[in-house]
């Protein structure tokens, strides 16, 4: 008798695929992460005791006009920003000199109301705002960087007597790492500065490697002289992992070890087979975060092998995802991506070098008919999945894949 382990993956909001599988045949099973039972509290003693820095409730006084720069998505919002208010409030800050600004985002997705949470005899005194960027009134001119150029920034943040930077540490296909500082730049800043921001990744570096756009992000935080930040790592689905709260070095490298203790997957080899599992995050449950997973899925499958993602994706393509229509391949939109530069411009490129190097199983909410004109095969059932892992090959499991980093070999 064959002994068999049970794989259990959840995907989508309530999907969820178990099957038994030869242990023998697994070369990676990352489970999903566990969120914090009480995340207020988890804030409050983030806030009380940061990295290398005081206390933060004395990095203000009553009168500073306070700007919290929250990034857009930033998972259990809502919760940090009333643990934060009920700081500020117990150190005589009045609401009506706190302004909460995120930034514009390129997903077309309205923003929820961070303060839902706050008191109802504050909510409406606390100012909340979304920027935008082709308002030129509404900027200032920072200072320039060390490579010449010239930074212009929301004036919330330039008028600002204390900024406090509120977000998510995650792995990015174009900043490596977006955490720290990433909230200031490009999205609190000129349509110029969005537009020549816009990439498609850098496949061939990993998450540590220098990055301009990274370093000028780093930089910016330093022009703006951010004392103390607070940063978040997701679990999976809509909850939080951890809760970093200190300076931006401080910060900066407890988060990186956080995240690859967490999200970041290691394997001494590719797998014939690798299984994803896009579950909805806090930023949604679209072709972004499928576009992450497959992703992760390349850099861990075999040359001409299988990939299999499990969502339960409902979003229409995208403008550029619409150029893979009617060609004999994939990749011969790249061409045109490139030079249109469309808002999924990342998603699109991670799509078409996931087909081009591997065969992709998609299983969704979406017809059929309009996953195949994206050169992916659509799959309905968990009994599809199944006849696709059948056989003798190696697999990998990845739940909540959106999030991770994949490398095979030795970490150097």
């Amino acid at each position: 008798m064959t002994t068999t382990n049970t794989i259990s993956m959840t995907y989508g909001t309530e999907g969820r695929l178990s099957l038994e599988v030869d242990p023998e045949r697994v070369v990676m099973s990352h489970g999903s992460v566990d969120e914090i039972p009480d995340i207020r509290l988890a804030v409050r003693e983030a806030l009380e005791h940061p990295l290398d820095f005081p206390p933060v409730v004395q990095a203000v006084v009553p009168g500073d006009r306070i700007t919290i720069a929250l990034d857009r998505h930033t998972p259990r919002s809502s919760e940090i920003i009333a643990e934060v208010w009920e700081m500020l409030d117990g150190r005589g800050v009045t609401a009506e000199d706190v302004f909460i600004l995120q930034p514009v985002g390129l997903d077309g997705r309205r923003l929820s109301d961070p303060r839902s949470l706050l008191p109802e005899s504050v909510r409406s005194l606390v100012r909340w705002g979304v920027h935008d960027p082709t308002d030129k009134s509404r900027q200032c001119y920072l200072a320039s960087t060390s490579c010449g150029e010239r930074i212009y920034l929301a004036r919330e943040l330039v008028d600002a007597d204390f900024i406090f930077p509120i977000g998510e540490m995650t792995y990015d296909p174009v900043l490596g790492i977006r955490g720290t500082s990433s909230v200031f730049f490009p999205g609190l800043s000129t349509v110029e500065a969005i537009d020549k921001a816009r990439g498609e990744g850098h496949w061939e570096l990993g998450p540590e490697d220098d990055r301009p756009l990274r370093q000028a992000i780093d930089e910016i935080g330093w022009l703006l002289g951010i004392q103390v930040t607070l940063q978040v790592l997701s679990a999976s689905g809509t909850g939080v992992a951890e809760v970093i709260c200190g300076t931006l070095d401080a910060v900066g490298n407890a988060g990186r070890q956080a995240l690859a203790n967490h999200w970041r997957v290691e394997q001494d080899e590719h797998a014939d087979i690798v299984v994803v599992a896009v579950d909805a995050d806090a930023a949604g449950h679209g072709w972004q975060q499928v576009g992450q997973a497959l992703e992760t899925a390349q850099r861990l499958v075999s040359r001409h092998g299988t990939i299999v993602v499990l969502s339960q994706i409902e979003e229409m393509p995208g403008d550029g995802l619409k150029l893979l229509t009617g060609r004999r391949k994939a990749s011969e939109s790249l061409r045109t991506l490139r030079k249109q530069l469309p808002p999924d411009l990342v998603s699109t490129s991670q799509l078409i070098h996931a087909v081009d190097w591997a065969r992709v199983y998609l299983m969704s909410r979406l017809p059929g008919d309009l996953v195949e004109e994206l050169f992916v095969t659509p799959v309905e059932t968990d009994r599809e999945v199944e006849r696709l892992l059948a056989g003798s090959g190696s697999i990998s499991f990845i739940a909540s894949a959106q999030h991770t980093f994949g490398h095979v070999g030795s970490t150097v």
